[in-house]
């Protein structure tokens, strides 16, 4: 896609440095992995220090608020201009991102074939020694590795990749450019790859981010049923090797799981959320946008890391929000001797004028 040609979907786009007829964009990727010939959001501070921490590549350019792009100076505007073939503003970055992920979602996903299987078009590439069971789709361009075990009722959609020993059992659903690697067990009704949950509200409506990043699952990792793992926005969600996930749990959008994680049941991670090697969440546990546990934390069952949270190495949380685990039964002891208390000086008839609170209900005394 030409510049000229983005500048049609977004008319705010301004090139502020670089020769427009140089400029031949791919696709969109992330400030942290950026790619050739694609360009990366940069929305504000927080994301620019990122990006300029990070390794560059060329032929990359950049969209920035043109508010940010006003405010740089020195030797920060000079080592983003080193950074980038080009560098554009616009008004609103949210907008753009919905604007003009929309061409590049079209460019990837609008000449799929996802009606026909590609046994039949003769696209499809699977080895002999994969059993393959009735009612199965599998689309043009799949790629299936030896010994693979697919169950009846599976959708695997265009352009994925299953690894050697992998067993997909019933129902399980892969959306395009998905890639699952060797020795994994997906159980039924789960789904990977599915759209991203990301919108941005403007002009009083919730307007959606296409989403083309797709999933990247290593080896050896295990996925309980009915549980989600869906695709990045401009990069792949991504799950390391001999990670473990229990049923009905989400792993969203751009997530980055590392090895050997333990997520237990109905546990969930929000969008952007990093969980380094042997980190574990105990039942119904999640971490908000952005949150970021490092090598071997651990969080308690219903706890809620918040959102852009940094936690680790190796600590232990509960609650909500999620602290380190000592602390927060020592409140819940305290919360409860306290309640306990009042509870007495109420029978006692004491006129305290506080408010007592229990489990269920909160009452005063008068």
């Amino acid at each position: 896609m030409k510049f000229n040609e983005l500048k049609s979907v977004g008319p705010s786009l301004n090139l502020e440095f670089g020769e427009e007829t140089d400029i031949d964009i791919q696709s969109i990727s992330t400030p942290v992995r950026p790619k050739e010939n694609t360009f990366v959001f940069i929305k504000n501070q927080k994301f620019l220090n990122r990006f300029l921490e990070g390794e560059g590549c060329r032929a990359l350019g950049a969209v920035l608020t043109k508010k940010l792009y006003e405010s740089l100076e020195g030797e920060q505007l000079s080592d983003l201009k080193k950074s980038l073939q080009w560098l554009a503003t616009v008004e609103n970055v949210e907008e753009a991102m919905c604007a003009f992920s929309k061409p590049f979602y079209d460019q990837k996903f609008g000449s799929l074939n996802l009606h026909v299987d590609g046994r039949q078009m003769g696209t499809a590439d699977v080895h002999p020694s994969a059993e393959i069971a009735q009612n199965v789709f599998i689309g043009e361009g799949v790629v299936i590795g030896s010994n693979v075990t697919i169950m009846p009722g599976c959708v695997i959609m265009p352009n994925c990749e299953i690894g050697e020993g992998t067993i997909l059992f019933p129902n399980v659903s892969i959306y395009p450019f998905s890639k699952v690697g060797q020795g994994c067990r997906i159980h039924s009704n789960t789904t990977i790859g599915a759209d991203g949950f990301g919108y941005n509200f403007l002009g009083g409506e919730h307007k959606k981010v296409w989403h083309f990043g797709g999933v990247e699952i290593r080896d050896n990792v295990e996925i309980g049923s009915n549980s989600a793992v869906d695709a990045g926005a401009f990069s792949p969600t991504f799950i390391d090797n001999g990670t473990k996930i229990d049923n009905f749990c989400q792993v969203a959008h751009n997530s980055r799981i590392g090895k050997d994680v333990i997520i237990c049941g109905r546990a969930g991670v929000a969008g952007s959320v990093t969980l380094e090697d042997y980190v574990v969440l105990g039942a119904g546990a999640g971490c908000a946008p952005g949150a970021h546990l490092k090598t071997g934390t651990q969080v308690a069952a219903m706890g809620i890391v918040s959102e852009n949270a940094v936690w680790g190495p190796k600590a232990t949380l509960g609650g909500h929000p999620a602290r380190p685990l000592k602390e927060w039964l020592r409140t819940q002891a305290k919360i409860n001797i306290l309640t306990k208390k009042k509870e007495v000086d109420y029978a006692n008839g004491q006129k305290t004028g506080r408010r007592i609170f229990t489990a269920s209900r909160s009452f005063s005394i008068y």
